[in-house]
């Protein structure tokens, strides 16, 4: 049975902070991971007065039934477990929006690519099937050397220090974390 937090698709604040506020499992020269294992108590969120509850519309939907599931785009499932991989990428490190989408994709592809090789390595367990993955950009890709936004060499640099810190990851596993047993 999965975790009520693995039926929730995308990461929130505070899943962001709980897992910026760990120490960093991988670095690089541009790049930082951080992994947490949601915690299932959260703090309810204020709200601006008196909060009513979200009215149920039947409304039936032009596009008919949906035969597909669709898996979203941040989640990796592999088994009984689920990954979130939550991304910081600030615009005062990348300015234009083709190089923050260029470094979503990668990421995404990568951690998905990875998933079963992390877990092997003891990220997730039976007894903790939901974890969170942050992944930071704290420097800026040099525009003199890379001037295209979209560039194959900025998509070579970054997918090989995104492979280089998720090899990391692989061979260090989970018990060399501070704080983490497998």
């Amino acid at each position: 049975m999965l975790s009520p937090l693995a039926l929730r698709p995308r990461l929130q604040s505070a899943d962001f902070q709980q897992a910026l506020g760990t120490r960093p499992v991988a670095r690089s020269a541009h790049f930082t991971v951080h992994f947490a294992v949601p915690s299932l108590a959260r703090k309810t969120p204020r709200s601006g007065g008196d909060a009513t509850p979200p009215i149920a519309l039947d409304v039936e939907l032009s596009t008919g039934p949906v035969d597909e599931q669709v898996e979203p785009v941040d989640e990796v499932r592999t088994h009984h477990r689920v990954w979130r991989l939550g991304l910081v990428l600030p615009k005062r490190m990348a300015r234009r929006s083709v190089t923050r989408s260029l470094i979503k994709h990668q990421a995404r592809e990568l951690w998905r690519l990875h998933a079963p090789a992390l877990e092997q390595a003891g990220w997730l367990n039976e007894q903790q099937p939901v974890g969170n993955w942050v992944l930071r950009l704290k420097a800026p890709w040099p525009v003199k050397e890379f001037p295209s936004a979209a560039s194959e060499p900025l998509k070579q640099a970054v997918r090989a220090e995104l492979l280089a810190m998720l090899a990391h990851c692989v061979k260090q596993g989970v018990a060399s974390v501070p704080g983490r047993a497998s």
